[in-house]
């Protein structure tokens, strides 16, 4: 009898074992798939003002050796640069610039090499030491220089510079070391209109990719285009339409990607593909609406194009289709790639989106600690990680916030 018990207790046990096996499993699946989430964990965080309700804006992060180059921008005060420990947010060093000939557009592009960090800002450009903040030279030119500062060589970088009383303009390369400037390139322009040059980049050490705008005066009528110069000689040895003509001025605005020996190019609402070395247009995608705020970027499998209309869309790299879409927040900031991860800020709700590189599907979204609480503290366009990709560093307009990525 007592024989007879155990095995039908053992029998009872082996049946109660198979039905909760799949809740077991279900259990330990959810479990494990809970531990490959992305998760955000704040690090630290960094105040530049004396009082918690003070709020400004910021330029882009840059990098430079394993610090993080911000900045304090204020209507009507001159701005205070701040390098940041990428890793623990301290202030290693800040930097008020008073010889600033205008405006910091939160939207520039420094250029970083050993002499220095060389900042654009209105007619001036300035080159602060990387690791004391001291300046090291300004210069100013004539013309209104383009926001955007691009390697030439490792001591020096390209500037378009448009002088409107001059009535020319130019491509020009800037050292690092002392400021100086050499014209590369030169146009005259015509009687009836401005020509307007931007976005040269370096292609190789024979040819630089650069884009213009003519605009007839009085009727406003737009011609833009792409050119391959030989910057040996001073000759376009290729160049093709970037955009139909117009009366607004549309045209290319954002930096050229260059990936081997294509061109990836947006102009207002359109994305598009040239070649290099033939001087062909490969491709070209038409789009709802325009990129004002964001940047295009390229990784090994696709171009990530955040538009205006709050939709990022990420295209095929070789023939241009859409590989997906996906719905965040309009006005939005630059794209940060980290650990197969999206990240991007809503520039007309302030909410940072953490977007799956591979589907395009939205895995969390944050909101900065304040914003329902500090009138104006949410998370600003300002956006970037440290040099390792390991902690996302964001700005809520009060203070810089370093949160760890991990899943």
């Amino acid at each position: 009898m007592i024989q007879q018990n155990k095995t039908r207790c053992a029998g009872a046990t082996r049946r109660t074992a198979l039905l909760f096996l799949p809740i077991f499993l279900m259990f330990l699946y959810g479990c494990q798939h809970n531990e490959k989430e992305l998760q955000l964990k704040q690090l630290w965080r960094t105040s530049i003002f004396e009082s918690h309700t003070e709020t400004a804006e910021s330029i882009y992060p840059v990098h430079a050796d394993d610090r993080v180059l911000t900045a304090k921008l204020l209507d009507g005060a001159a701005p205070v640069f701040y390098a940041l420990d990428g890793k623990q947010g301290g202030i290693d060093w800040q930097l008020t610039d008073t010889v600033c000939t205008g405006k910091v557009y939160y939207n520039m592009k420094p250029f970083v090499s050993k002499q220095g960090i060389c900042l654009p800002c209105g007619r001036a450009t300035t080159c602060v030491d990387i690791k004391t903040g001291k300046t090291r030279w300004v210069n100013e030119q004539s013309g209104q220089p383009e926001q955007t500062l691009e390697p030439y060589t490792n001591n020096s970088f390209l500037q378009a510079v448009n002088d409107w009383d001059g009535r020319q303009s130019h491509i020009r390369e800037v050292s690092a070391i002392d400021g100086n400037a050499r014209p590369i390139y030169t146009v005259r322009w015509p009687d009836s209109s401005k020509l307007l040059i931007r976005t040269p980049v370096k292609v190789n050490n024979k040819l630089l990719l650069f884009t213009a705008v003519k605009m007839r005066y009085g009727t406003n009528e737009t011609v833009a285009k792409w050119h391959l110069l030989e910057h040996s000689t001073g000759e376009i040895l290729s160049e093709g339409e970037a955009y139909p003509g117009n009366r607004d001025g549309y045209g290319v605005t954002k930096q050229p990607i260059l990936i081997g020996d294509k061109a990836y190019m947006v102009a207002y609402d359109a994305v598009f593909c040239v070649s290099t070395t033939t001087g062909k247009e490969l491709w070209r995608k038409k789009l709802p609406r325009d990129m004002l705020t964001s940047a295009p970027v390229v990784s090994k499998d696709g171009l990530y194009c955040p538009m205006e209309d709050g939709y990022i869309y990420k295209f095929n790299l070789a023939d241009g289709s859409l590989v997906w879409k996906v719905k965040t927040a309009a006005t939005p900031s630059r794209l940060v790639s980290a650990q197969d991860f999206l990240f991007i800020v809503g520039g007309s709700d302030g909410v940072l989106y953490a977007i799956s590189a591979k589907d395009g599907k939205v895995v969390k979204s944050l909101k900065a600690p304040n914003h329902y609480y500090i009138k104006n503290q949410f998370f600003r366009r300002f956006i970037g990680t440290d040099t390792n990709g390991e902690i996302l560093i964001l700005f809520d307009g009060n203070n810089f916030r370093g949160y760890k990525i991990w899943r």
